[in-house]
């Protein structure tokens, strides 16, 4: 089933009222998605040279001779001669910071989007338990803090009497289970950083507000609804000690609502935050 999203509803239902008012093509110019695209873009561009590094890397081990390789895992350390023939690393699994058996607290802030007709920031306190290093579960509470954008504005001043139904996101909870495959390490301006990059998927509550009003002139009207969601993430995590660390995480919620905000089929719409924090382990 494909996802449709609000963005591409309104425009349409706005595209057409402008037609049926007479106004000017290209009156209002600006794409509502291009900000999600361009964030999606650099996101996925980015997550894509990160797995191509470590596929060459991976792949340039590969061509070790095995024997060697055997003497060496004898010895409690890998020659790497393929990366500097002149010296030796220990084995990354000797992890330096562990998170098994702790409990994380965190405190995120980022931008969201939610809506092509707002402009959404999130403040986010998450709270995280790992069974193992590589698998934990997740809870957290996102707030919202919404305004109007400049697309809704040149479309107000354009159509003031065919405005769209916009539903804003006011907050969202939620439960995690954390997937977290790769633990490695960087060379940040001759400082060598640890971190973990995890997936995460769950299911939660969105409490949304939808503007009923239909022309600029009149008093923002709002329709206050919860809803089922559900969550896809990923994210870094950054150890700069056994009990602080820096994380960078990107959640995608999908949801189902009303296409024509009232009324109308149930469609699926999404929304997505990029946020930014620091997590104290217990």
């Amino acid at each position: 089933m494909g996802i449709r999203t609000k963005a591409g509803t309104d425009e349409a239902k706005v595209s057409s009222g402008l037609r049926a008012l007479g106004t000017p093509a290209g009156a209002v110019t600006r794409d509502p998605r291009r900000g999600r695209w361009i964030l999606g873009l650099a996101w996925t561009l980015v997550a894509g040279f990160w797995l191509t590094m470590m596929a060459i890397s991976w792949a340039k081990g590969a061509e070790r001779d095995p024997a060697s390789a055997d003497a060496a895992v004898g010895t409690g350390d890998y020659s790497f001669q393929w990366l500097d023939p002149d010296k030796k690393i220990y084995v990354l699994q000797n992890r330096r910071y562990q998170k098994a058996g702790r409990l994380q607290i965190s405190a995120n802030a980022g931008i969201a989007s939610t809506n092509a007709y707002r402009d959404s920031y999130s403040i986010e306190p998450r709270v995280a338990y790992y069974f193992r290093e590589w698998l934990g579960i997740e809870g957290f509470y996102s707030f919202y803090l919404n305004q109007e954008n400049s697309t809704f504005e040149a479309l107000a001043r354009t159509a003031p009497n065919a405005l769209p139904s916009v539903r804003e996101l006011r907050s969202q909870m939620g439960a995690l289970i954390k997937y977290v495959p790769w633990y490695a390490k960087i060379n940040v301006f001759n400082q060598i950083l640890y971190l973990d990059w995890s997936f995460s998927a769950g299911v939660g509550q969105l409490a949304t507000a939808l503007d009923t009003r239909t022309s600029s002139s009149a008093a923002a009207t709002y329709l206050n609804e919860n809803l089922i969601g559900y969550y896809l993430g990923t994210g870094h995590q950054y150890h700069l000690s056994d009990t602080f660390s820096v994380r960078f995480d990107y959640l995608a919620t999908f949801y189902k609502a009303p296409l024509l905000g009232t009324s109308g089929s149930s469609t699926w719409f999404s929304s997505s935050t990029f946020s930014a924090g620091v997590g104290v382990r217990l």
